[in-house]
């Protein structure tokens, strides 16, 4: 428990807090009284962390005076962590911090209450509510939902898909188009030096010769990154799996992390949520129907009226993000996470065979 009042801590660089013990009373307080001026808070009761890409600092909040609509129990997530920093990960905070503070306010679909957000070079930072107070349930890669919900999800996607049809970067000129993080650590995971010991971990299923082959699989996605750029855009959530998802019990699922948002084509959040959301069989199953059920939602939504065998074939292409998860490093997800994503993935990149399409 780390818990700050008065002035315990301060930060006079004029910088965003760096460190869970720079989240002080006078921080909190000036943070919150850009949209409420004349709130204060006097304590910052951080009661629970947890530590991971981003940081969640989950804080109990005490007022002198008017709250003026905050609740007492508050997440601030943001690069608190240098270790996690010094993956280059400070464009991912300062994305979610640009995402909450411009795109967020008039985001059609579920999206948590934020109080407070953003960024700067390599930091960005948002004060959310806490999703555990509305009894919020967390996906997990080890205990799926039924299918039913994984339509849900794709009705959700379609909901912030079909308006934002067209994107570009006029729209804001942060967002980066194709999942700019994602790229930059495959030019890394990808590359000759780190390719192999990380696909034959012990978590990671054996691969055919093709997708053993570093080249072939680096020609791909290269293939794959030209076709996305030159494509209609929309806003995509960018990581879309299912460990990104929360429910509140009544409502649609929503997604929580924002810090991968970018300009791309419908086909990378669809692909890369249903490869992740469903065992092999049930995807093997049940995807081309909710393909199509995530087709009618878009065209209902605004989106256009896309054909079944054009949208079949981007489908199968966006498979190959699915690859990501041979090389998360364990120091990133768990084992076990890391062990059901990469099984998922694997048997939907064999299946649909993107690279092969993407170079024929």
């Amino acid at each position: 428990m780390i818990q700050m009042v008065g002035s315990d801590v301060t930060n006079d660089s004029g910088r965003l807090p760096r460190t869970i013990e720079e989240l002080t009373p006078e921080w909190v307080t000036v943070a919150l009284g850009r949209q409420r001026p004349g709130i204060k808070v006097s304590v910052v009761d951080v009661d629970r962390v947890i530590w991971g890409s981003a940081t969640k600092a989950f804080a109990r909040l005490e007022f002198s005076g008017d709250a003026q609509g905050i609740p007492s129990r508050v997440c601030i997530k943001g690069g608190f962590d240098e270790r996690s920093r010094a993956f280059g990960l400070g464009a991912a905070y300062r994305l979610e911090g640009d995402f909450y503070r411009d795109l967020a306010p008039g985001f059609r679909a579920e999206i948590p209450a934020c109080y407070y957000a953003e960024s700067e070079s390599d930091q960005g930072i948002v004060i959310l509510e806490d999703l555990t107070e509305r009894g919020a349930e967390f996906g997990d890669a080890t205990d799926l939902w039924p299918i039913d919900d994984v339509a849900k999800t794709l009705e959700v996607q379609a909901s912030w898909h079909g308006p934002l049809w067209g994107s570009t970067k006029g729209i804001h000129e942060w967002l980066p188009v194709g999942c700019a993080a994602a790229r930059e650590a495959f030019e890394v995971m990808l590359s000759p030096e780190q390719f192999r010991p990380l696909i034959e971990r012990p978590e990671i299923p054996e691969l055919s010769a093709g997708l053993q082959d570093d080249a072939r699989v680096r020609k791909g996605f290269r293939a794959l990154w030209e076709h996305d750029d030159a494509s209609t855009h929309t806003i995509n959530h960018g990581d879309a799996h299912f460990a990104q998802l929360y429910r509140v019990p009544g409502q649609a699922p929503a997604y929580l992390d924002w810090q991968t948002a970018c300009l791309a084509p419908w086909a990378h959040d669809v692909a890369y949520f249903v490869g992740s959301a469903l065992s092999v069989d049930d995807r093997r199953a049940h995807e081309r129907d909710l393909l199509r059920h995530y087709l009618d939602a878009l065209a209902s939504q605004g989106g256009p009226r896309l054909d079944d065998d054009q949208a079949w074939r981007e489908y199968r292409l966006h498979t190959l993000h699915g690859f990501a998860w041979m090389c998360v490093p364990t120091v990133m997800q768990p084992s076990a996470v890391v062990a059901a994503m990469a099984e998922r993935y694997a048997a939907a990149i064999e299946d649909h065979d993107p690279i092969g399409l993407l170079l024929a």
